[in-house]
């Protein structure tokens, strides 16, 4: 970690986490700790818990846990070193400056900005390049705002940044190269490049158009330590400055391009996947309201109804922008002119209406069995509504809409609530039964081959990072405990963690915010949670947990070994 233990300790105890949090989310005192409503999924009953006395917090709905530097992460969707600093930053600490050993975040930007570059060059220099942009209607202004260039063989890049002095492992890091057995191939080649720029105005990475025939059509940046497709927004670094009447969310670069070269500069986009909940909340940082303006084909409408469902969720307002007579926004605002497009913006449909629009396009509502049909989906899109004041307009005028008693269409709503919360309830019970049994554990994938021995190791964990003289008793030999024990290799890596940290001197588990991953972090934080307030202060409770994991390995070697004398016996037939 480039910044120094003793300085993050200092930035921790200058950042009370409640005082942090309480930027962001309304805490209210629960006992000893505060609760709100969790800032990292939609909910309406609070279930996000921040507890004082071990500085962390814990959502008991999504499982989203850590200390303030998580948090700031996460809800600022920054890195480990960036947090810190801009905590260090609220709290007056100084900061050195980063070490630039290592392919660090800081490194991968500065590849991609001389990458961009050198796009940018390569462009200028390629007319076929120019004028594939010359024939999407892009002029130079646009071009030039946007960065856009082109790759070309990418070997051309490739010996450009070694000229520079990056190494290879630094390129691969950036994910503008490839290494297989030893060779290196360009990630990006005869493509239109689009850099991908943050709100800071770092190059995080980039998406390639391809210029001629070929698939796929477009290709982005894979997920690095600078960037995450699932996290970010083409063109937020230039849409958060004009976006006082809403955001409008495209689906390609295209679009985008087209809509601010006319005018239109609050339009940002995914980046080759399907909106995400990070983009919603990232969205809301900037904005109340978002226009989905997505293709009018099949398509387009499904993720027109996912995008409407995740904003909402996050409380942003939602309107439908309805295209007809083009494909896309690009080929509409060529064809009809930006102020065609902007009365069309006007009048965007509200998700009421696009949902009206929809059924009436499905169903006919002059006879019974279009009624009936209609009214069927319908409820069912009314029921997932969760404000009671929303869903009562919606079922005044879908009644009416469909010519049936308010009280007849309340009642199949009712019906598809209560299918939906059984449902539901169904789901939420076998996804805890699977986790107690670790079945689609990301973290610790070899959980569900004993969860057994996983409890137990979680539950010495959490007890170590809980009452740090543990580590103290188990190298002064009170305790028969070692690396060895632990089946999982996640458990075993972080046992070896909390023995170093406590070695140091060190209780604050935030401290391992360096070496474990966001996902590691929280997952680390919840097995904490989990032993707080529990009877597990005495020594007895930890010789039982040591009891309950030799027990539980020893189990599981005997049933490796019946499998190995199963396998020998039918190979010997």
């Amino acid at each position: 970690m480039a910044i120094p233990d003793t300085i993050v300790e200092e930035i921790k105890s200058r950042s009370e986490i409640t005082d942090v949090i309480s930027a962001y989310v309304s805490l209210n005192r629960r006992g000893a700790n505060m609760v709100g409503l969790c800032p990292f999924h939609g909910e309406k009953t609070p279930s996000f818990t921040v507890f004082v006395g071990t500085q962390s917090y814990y959502c008991f709905g999504c499982g989203a846990a850590g200390d303030v530097i998580t948090f700031v992460r996460k809800r600022e969707n920054l890195g480990y070193e960036e947090a810190v600093r801009l905590l260090a930053s609220r709290c007056g600490v100084t900061v050195p400056e980063e070490d630039k050993g290592g392919v660090r975040r800081t490194k991968v930007y500065e590849i991609n900005r001389e990458a961009a570059k050198f796009f940018r060059s390569t462009l200028m220099k390629t007319e076929q390049a120019k004028a594939y942009l010359i024939k999407r209607g892009l002029g130079g202004k646009t071009v030039a705002r946007f960065g856009l260039g082109y790759s070309g063989t990418g070997f051309e890049l490739y010996r450009h940044l070694t000229s520079l002095g990056y190494k290879d492992e630094e390129m691969a890091a950036a994910s503008l190269i490839r290494i297989r057995n030893g060779k290196v191939s360009p990630f990006f080649r005869e493509r239109i490049m689009f850099p991908i720029i943050d709100v800071s105005g770092s190059v995080i990475g980039f998406g390639g158009r391809i210029t001629g025939n070929g698939e796929p059509k477009y290709l982005n940046t894979p997920d690095t330590v600078a960037f995450s497709k699932g996290r970010n927004l083409f063109a937020l670094n230039y849409a958060k400055d004009n976006c006082k009447d809403g955001l409008i969310l495209c689906e390609g670069y295209m679009d985008v391009i087209a809509m601010h070269a006319a005018g239109f500069r609050n339009a940002v986009a995914t980046l080759g996947t399907a909106l995400t909940a990070d983009q919603a909340r990232l969205m809301k940082r900037y904005a109340d309201k978002v226009i989905i303006s997505y293709d009018g084909d099949r398509a387009g409408k499904a993720a027109t109804a996912r995008a409407t469902s995740i904003l909402t969720e996050n409380g942003l307002d939602v309107r439908i922008l309805n295209i007809t007579g083009a494909k896309d926004p690009d080929e509409y605002i060529k064809s009809y002119g930006a102020d065609a497009f902007a009365r069309l913006l006007k009048g965007s449909e509200t998700k009421f209406e696009y949902m009206m629009s929809k059924a009436k396009e499905k169903y006919d509502f002059s006879t019974d069995e279009g009624k009936i049909k209609a009214a069927k989906e319908l409820s069912e899109q009314t029921a997932k509504v969760s404000s009671a004041v929303e869903r009562e307009l919606y079922t005044v005028k879908v009644a009416a809409e469909l010519g049936v008693s308010k009280e007849s269409f309340d009642a199949e709503v009712k019906k598809a609530r209560r299918r939906a919360e059984k449902e539901s309830g169904s789901k939420i019970k076998q996804e805890m039964q699977n986790k107690s049994l670790g079945i689609g554990d990301r973290i610790n994938p070899e959980h569900s081959q004993n969860p057994k021995a996983v409890a137990a190791e979680e539950a010495l964990l959490g007890i170590m990072m809980l009452h740090p003289e543990r580590a103290v008793q188990i190298r002064n030999g009170r305790f028969d405990l070692g690396e060895g024990d632990f089946v999982t290799e996640f458990s075993r890596r972080l046992f070896v963690s909390i023995m170093k940290l406590q070695g140091e001197g060190k209780t604050d588990i935030g401290m391992l915010g360096g070496e474990y991953s966001d996902a590691e972090m929280s997952r680390i934080y919840e097995i904490q949670v989990r032993r707080n307030g529990l009877d597990s202060a005495s020594e007895e409770v930890f010789d039982d947990n040591i009891k309950a994991l030799r027990k539980a390995k020893a189990t599981k070697a005997t049933d490796i070994d019946e499998i190995i004398r199963s396998k020998q016996a039918e190979n010997s037939k």
